[in-house]
């Protein structure tokens, strides 16, 4: 059965952000399924970090994908909506801001005291903020438990940084791919890469070029390259990206040509390019790499896993570079070792991180497993 959705909006007139700063904040949502009376089987899902509230499901039958958790989210699936009912949200400075189907403060936004967009003016936000904003979602929909909390990638992030502010508000997490604190290593690149790039673009313009001729699309190109490439594996590239030596040309007489398999990894990323702003995506990129749940306790790791009262399924991919799973794995025993209740289910997929996103199929029935015994 064909699962459809509408977008909805969320507005709040007066929003504080972890820095002091208040703004008024719109957000897009979205919801599957049906809340029950008690309205005690709700299901909080966060996306990724280049995605949107648009998990499952199509806005209309003649789009030409579903939603990214399409293979997990829907009737009879392991999150089956027949059950539960299911809020995704967009995320504040949504990568995303320039398609229409996404509603998300941010750099992007216009300044109501300047009538011009905030550009760098716009506070830095953190994870915490983003699920403080869900929080208030959920408040005005009539929810104040949830039977869980998941997500891949930033989702999952979102979903361990709930569990430490919020531990008595939900039954579980399922983070998927994703880890409490951002592993440095991955934060580098593609994360910190991308914002040193964008200053040494003429064209950035301090983040102010909104209304220039001339906008910094190529650096937001190689920021969506630097993203593809480190959320993959290896062995994804050689079998998508082939090298063809006998038809490349140009590349072996020029240092400025390109070999077959550099234009095709081009075609792909420019497919991207019209909807998503570079602000937003550098926002993300150092929201990312602020993220530590330990931080108000002094970075101190333990003091904020001890906190964490829900049951944890985490899910981390074997050949994922940027949240390692033995990361993954230390962090669960760790919960266990401080009396909470956590299992480790690695993945084994050479998409590496983006296993957790497309290939739901490796840990759909693992998922379905746990919600049924919550």
């Amino acid at each position: 059965m064909a699962l459809y959705t509408q977008k909805k909006i969320f507005e709040i007139p007066s929003f504080s952000f972890a820095s002091g700063r208040v703004l008024p904040v719109r957000m897009g949502y979205e919801t599957f399924g049906t809340l029950s009376p008690a309205k005690d089987n709700a299901i909080l899902v966060v996306h990724y970090f280049s995605a949107s509230s648009h998990c499952a499901g199509k806005y209309q039958e003649s789009d030409p994908v579903p939603g990214f958790w399409d293979g997990l989210i829907g009737p009879g699936k392991a999150v089956d909506t027949n059950k539960y009912f299911v809020v995704c949200s967009d995320n504040l400075c949504n990568c995303g801001a320039k398609n229409p189907t996404v509603v998300a403060t941010g750099p992007m936004t216009t300044d109501p005291s300047t009538g011009k967009p905030y550009g760098l003016r716009f506070p830095v936000p953190e994870v915490l903020d983003v699920v403080n904003t869900q929080k208030l979602l959920l408040e005005s929909l009539g929810i104040t438990h949830l039977k869980a909390v998941m997500g891949p990638s930033f989702g999952a992030m979102a979903s361990w940084q709930w569990a430490v502010a919020y531990p008595d508000m939900m039954d579980a997490i399922i983070p998927v791919i994703g880890t409490p604190r951002l592993p440095v290593w991955g934060g580098f690149n593609p994360l910190q890469y991308a914002i040193k790039v964008a200053k040494i673009d003429p064209r950035f313009q301090g983040g102010d070029y909104y209304d220039k001729p001339e906008q910094p699309t190529d650096t937001l190109r190689l920021c969506l390259e630097m993203m593809n490439v480190a959320a993959f594996q290896a062995g994804y590239y050689e079998r998508t990206y082939r090298r063809d030596s006998s038809s490349d040309r140009d590349c072996y007489t020029s240092l400025l040509a390109q070999a077959g398999f550099e234009d095709k990894l081009d075609q792909v990323v420019e497919l991207s390019v019209p909807f998503v702003d570079l602000n937003h995506w550098l926002y993300t990129c150092r929201m990312c790499l602020n993220y530590d749940v330990s931080r108000p306790y002094g970075g101190d790791l333990d003091q904020a896993l001890a906190r964490i009262k829900a049951k944890v399924l985490a899910i981390p991919s074997r050949l994922d570079v940027l949240h390692p799973w033995q990361f993954v794995q230390w962090v669960t025993d760790r919960i266990t070792w401080l009396g909470g209740s956590a299992e480790c289910y690695p993945i084994d997929s050479d998409m590496g991180h983006m296993a957790g996103i497309l290939q739901t199929h490796i840990f759909d029935n693992k998922v379905r497993d746990f919600l049924s015994r919550l």
